[in-house]
């Protein structure tokens, strides 16, 4: 029996992210390093992009991270994640990355790099700007 060979993941930076790597750097270059650091890591090790849509999971080792959903944002069908950085320490702990998996083109759009006080809620400016890069980027819904 053959089977088919595993999907192959990829990585993409939208703009907004971008903006607030750029912010992060202008703030704190190390936090802001580190982040970037840990975005090309994913982006080039498959079997961590198979890994940031389990929820609940923690991969420990050289680049521990931990993976849950945006749970209001599942809510209203949205496909949206969070990952946590768990090596960092000081100022770079204060972020998450904020994540959508387009499940036709097996890619992760990273949409966003928040404080960890950020407000999930749908209706706070961030996460509506979040969203409306969801929907522009055609990014099926559940």
């Amino acid at each position: 029996m053959r089977y088919s060979p595993n999907c192959i993941y990829s990585l993409a930076l939208h703009s907004d992210a971008e903006a607030d790597l750029d912010h992060i750097y202008e703030e704190d270059e190390d936090a802001g390093s580190d982040i970037a650091v840990f975005l090309e890591e994913a982006k080039n090790n498959q079997e961590t992009l198979d890994n940031l849509t389990r929820k609940g999971y923690v991969q420990y080792g050289e680049w521990p991270f931990s993976v849950d959903e945006w749970e209001e944002a599942k809510r209203s069908r949205y496909n949206l994640w969070r990952v946590r950085l768990l090596w960092l320490d000081g100022a770079a702990s204060k972020y998450r990355i904020i994540y959508a998996f387009h499940t036709v083109e097996y890619r992760y759009y990273i949409l966003g790099i928040v404080n960890r006080n950020f407000n999930y809620d749908l209706q706070h400016e961030r996460s509506k700007q979040i969203l409306a890069a969801c929907d522009a980027l055609n990014i099926p819904r559940y």
